[in-house]
């Protein structure tokens, strides 16, 4: 008798069991799910909206730093015919950038590679009492707060390197400045 009545314990002990353990694995799912999308819960990550005539290799997901230290990533790129748009997502909640801000994309290194937006603020240094990029209270004017639009501006890379000096031996071969050095140096050389 004691054998039917531990069966049904048993049973239910197997099944509840089972149930935790799909809930965990859901649970789980989800998680990795929300992290691997950068979908973060809690609200203490704030956004700044940068424009770009040419975001050479930027995509979501690059990283964002701010004087060499990671401090977010590029949530959304929008593509219009006058720009491009990057949502930058900052992950630090404290940071406080003073205006003028510009955001440079550039290469993780000189060789090429991924591409980083690096956050350069070059206005007068904020106090540190005071109210936080995503707190009410914020001065659009003195530092940029959530929401808040930056300018962008692309990085000399090799391309563009390349590009310009193009561009100077295209002007000194049309203005002859090799046969002119060659006659300035020869008017040198007969006196």
């Amino acid at each position: 008798c004691s054998r039917r009545s531990t069966e049904p314990m048993r049973r239910s002990v197997r099944e509840a069991l089972l149930g935790f353990s799909l809930l965990a694995a859901l649970a789980g799912s989800l998680g990795l799910w929300l992290w691997l999308k950068g979908i973060s819960l809690a609200r203490s990550n704030w956004i700044i909206r940068a424009s770009f005539e040419d975001a050479a290799g930027l995509a979501k997901r690059s990283p964002v730093t701010y004087r060499g230290v990671l401090v977010g990533r590029v949530r959304d790129l929008q593509v219009n015919d006058r720009a491009v748009i990057a949502d930058l997502e900052i992950t630090d909640p404290d940071l406080r950038l003073a205006r003028p801000v510009l955001a440079r994309v550039g290469a993780a290194s000189l060789l090429g590679g991924d591409a980083v937006v690096s956050l350069i603020a070059s206005g007068p240094s904020l106090p540190l009492k005071g109210p936080g990029p995503s707190e009410r209270g914020c001065d659009d004017r003195r530092m940029v707060c959530d929401r808040g639009q930056v300018s962008g501006l692309q990085a000399p890379n090799l391309e563009t390197v390349t590009a310009t000096v193009q561009k100077l031996l295209d002007q000194a071969d049309n203005e002859q400045l090799l046969k002119r050095l060659v006659q300035s140096t020869d008017t040198f050389k007969d006196r």
